[in-house]
């Protein structure tokens, strides 16, 4: 086995283990918030956080993206002094465009009435926007440098234990848990973990050499992670479209039962996350060497493990699912054979590996833009026509059929504009042969 292949196994690894260990933190916070709530109180929180997911990719503005497209080559090439530049660009425009979005959503939310209702929701989105974006882009950050730890544990363990407490905490205290008081303590939780983590990235980069960027270096990251803010945000959108017309569809109950068989099913998901958090530095790093062998080598490498993982993962879930569910209350179980029809969707999504990143960090975001365009329309058409005959089934229906139809499109999209076979299906067991 080569070392690259070798590091990448050993990173892969690594996040895995994290991504377990969030995986299940993230499902006991489903739990809890299901438990502690009444049932159309945690529908709304559902509502309010896929909103919040789907739109905190836009608010990064494609930086979180394109720093893995260009850091890991400024440090392969000797370029140091581009990366302090980059980072403090980055993070000032993100943190200017989401805090102005914010501010015009969360004007309108409070002159329409954000008492209650839509005007509530928008409020809450609005409020914990900037935050989430700032969250995007330093994890797209601690990606490109191989910080895995940082890119995950804040995030993904930090974050929801940090929920959890407080929640915990105001419930002891004979708090009521609203759905104002719990989007108050997720924005809370945000703006906390954000915070923390800029903190800990401008310790580590403050020793960088410092060189200053000039207007057209700036133009040019500009270009470069604009098409990448349709490509993220295109593609977060289509991760929760399913919940997005659910929740315009259909009742809080319904939306709840679904949410909480998609996020028991997020189990496999994570893992083949794991994967996606170290592929694209090591992509990166292959094209800065100009070794495509070696690349082709990084994407046979990431394909096998993320169809495997995820196929076993998918397999292990949907044999505990129905403990799973019940573990959120009665009424529950009716989601079970929503998790199989999404976990075979995982499956087929699986075969593309990481085909998506692949073609982020080589510059073909156009081809992204327009196949996560017509995916996403095709994707809510779906949901529209079979929410109303099917009910939650309907939108686990379309769902699933998305996932195939998009890894077969990248799998063809690959092929055609670089001649790379990401397609590989072996046991991870012969990637050192």
């Amino acid at each position: 086995m080569s070392s690259p292949a070798r590091g990448g196994l050993i990173d892969t690894a690594l996040a895995f283990g994290i991504r377990v260990l969030s995986a299940g933190l993230m499902f006991g916070l489903q739990v809890l918030l299901a438990r502690l709530m009444p049932l159309d109180g945690y529908g709304g929180f559902v509502t309010i956080w896929t909103w919040m997911l789907a739109l905190g990719s836009f608010a990064a503005l494609g930086f979180a993206e394109s720093s893995v497209r260009f850091l890991p080559r400024y440090r392969a090439r000797g370029r140091e002094g581009h990366i302090q530049g980059y980072w403090r660009y980055g993070l000032r425009l993100v943190v200017l465009v989401s805090g102005a979005v914010a501010v015009i959503a969360a004007g309108a939310a409070l002159l329409y009435g954000a008492e209650a209702g839509p005007g509530l929701m928008v409020l809450l989105v609005a409020l914990g926007l900037p935050f989430l974006a700032v969250e995007y882009y330093l994890e797209g950050i601690a990606r490109s440098f191989g910080w895995f730890r940082l890119a995950a544990v804040p995030v993904y363990i930090i974050r929801p234990l940090l929920i959890a407490a407080l929640c915990l905490g105001l419930t002891q205290a004979g708090v009521v848990l609203t759905l104002p008081v719990v989007g108050a303590v997720l924005v809370v939780s945000m703006a906390m973990v954000a915070i923390g983590v800029a903190l800990v990235v401008a310790s580590r980069l403050k020793s960088e050499e410092s060189v200053q960027s000039s207007p057209r270096r700036q133009s040019l990251w500009l270009r470069a992670s604009l098409p990448l803010l349709v490509v993220s945000g295109l593609e977060d959108l289509l991760s929760y479209s399913d919940v997005l017309v659910l929740s315009l569809l259909a009742s809080p109950d319904e939306v709840a039962i679904y949410f909480a068989a998609a996020r028991t099913l997020a189990l496999a998901n994570f893992v083949a996350y794991a994967v996606y958090l170290v592929s694209g530095r090591r992509f990166a790093l292959d094209l800065a060497s100009r070794d495509r062998g070696e690349l082709q080598r990084s994407i046979s490498t990431a394909s096998r493990l993320t169809f495997w993982s995820t196929l076993a993962a998918v397999a292990v879930t949907l044999a505990v699912g129905p403990y799973l569910l019940a573990a959120f209350g009665a009424g529950f179980a009716d989601g079970y054979v929503v998790m199989a029809i999404l976990g075979a969707g995982l499956i087929a999504k699986s075969i593309s590996g990481q085909a998506g990143e692949l073609l982020v960090v080589t510059g073909r975001q156009r081809e992204v833009i327009w196949l996560s365009a017509v995916v996403l329309v095709s994707s809510g058409a779906l949901c529209f026509v079979l929410v109303p005959m099917f009910g939650i089934m309907g939108a686990a229906i379309a769902t699933a059929t998305t996932m195939l139809v998009r890894s077969l499109a990248l799998i063809a999209t690959v092929w055609r504009v670089e001649k790379l076979q990401v397609v590989a299906l072996g046991l991870p067991l012969r990637i050192g042969v």
